[in-house]
């Protein structure tokens, strides 16, 4: 339309043709995804810990860290922790204890279904120092990748009536019995 034409009354062709495009009902795909993927993740880590002073065990000399597992989804799913870092220095060799039957699962276990926090501690056996920093444990679910990073809060000592209040005194006796085997 020039500047010299009056507009006409009513609604354009191109007003009808742009509401038309907009009415089309969208198409819903449906894509196969993982039972879990939903889920907020398998693997949940508080940040408080404790330290397993150097010559206190004979395996892992490193952290306990508290820690949760959860499988709410209709399938057992195998979880495999491949890294841990503490302010980004690696942690070395770890392994998930389940506190409750005091058992080691290992770094690569099954977790059946249905597990609702299940409580559980991740032991270490490298260790910097035990002030505050970036806790992040890298994991696997069936293949997917998963991840955790938390401040971990500074980990006094396990042993000996130390201040470590993260654990029962049952746990505690639970962690030192299995990091020294």
């Amino acid at each position: 339309m020039s500047d010299l034409e009056e507009p006409k009354p009513g609604v354009s062709r191109r007003t009808v043709a742009k509401a038309m495009a907009w009415s089309v009902p969208a198409i819903a795909l449906a894509v196969p995804t993982p039972a879990y993927a939903a889920s907020p993740g398998f693997l949940t880590v508080t940040g408080d810990g404790c330290k397993l002073p150097g010559n206190a065990t004979d395996v892992y000399k490193g952290y306990a860290f508290e820690g949760s597992i959860t499988n709410d989804s209709p399938a057992p799913v195998t979880i495999s922790i491949t890294d841990i870092t503490l302010n980004g220095a690696d942690l070395g060799t770890f392994t998930v204890v389940d506190l409750e039957n005091c058992v080691e699962l290992g770094s690569t276990f099954v977790v059946p279904t249905p597990t609702i926090d299940l409580r559980v501690a991740i032991l270490t056996q490298g260790a910097g120092n035990s002030a505050n920093g970036t806790l992040v444990i890298s994991y696997t679910v069936d293949g997917a990748t998963e991840q955790v990073t938390v401040t971990a809060d500074a980990a006094p000592p396990i042993v000996g009536g130390g201040a470590c209040r993260t654990f029962s005194v049952a746990e505690k006796l639970c962690l030192e019995s299995l990091a020294a085997a």
